[in-house]
């Protein structure tokens, strides 16, 4: 847990109550039949945070909770951020920018294992 450039400013740590409903509604959306990950359990730790629950100026602790999600693989729509050019605002990269060859590989990975009906119109490229 911690801030990141996608954090909005916040600590990144979940409280139960959110937690809760990531995983009701993770389930809901799967037997509804939307693709997603599924919530396998939630675990409450003995570390706290503070949180403003209503908006209203008091803020108190509240345990912190963790969210197993499952998946069949790792690799997400997030993962390709790893190659993202310099920002022009805020001068961040990614890691790997200017490695095609490594994204070259994890596309083709993608590509050929989960979709490989795009692999076979596209044989030719």
């Amino acid at each position: 847990a911690g801030p990141t450039p996608y954090s909005r400013q916040a600590d990144g740590r979940k409280v139960l109550r959110s937690s809760i409903r990531e995983f009701l509604c993770s389930e809901a959306m799967f037997h509804l039949g939307i693709p997603t990950t599924r919530a396998g359990s939630c675990v409450t730790s003995e570390s706290t945070v503070i949180r403003d629950i209503f908006y209203d100026g008091n803020a108190k602790n509240e345990r912190c909770t963790v969210v197993l999600r499952i998946a069949s693989t790792f690799i997400r729509f997030g993962s390709f951020e790893i190659f993202k050019p310099t920002d022009e605002y805020t001068g961040r990269k990614g890691p790997s920018v200017d490695r095609n060859d490594i994204r070259k590989k994890m596309l083709d990975y993608v590509i050929g294992t989960f979709y490989p009906e795009i692999q076979q119109i596209h044989c030719d490229n």
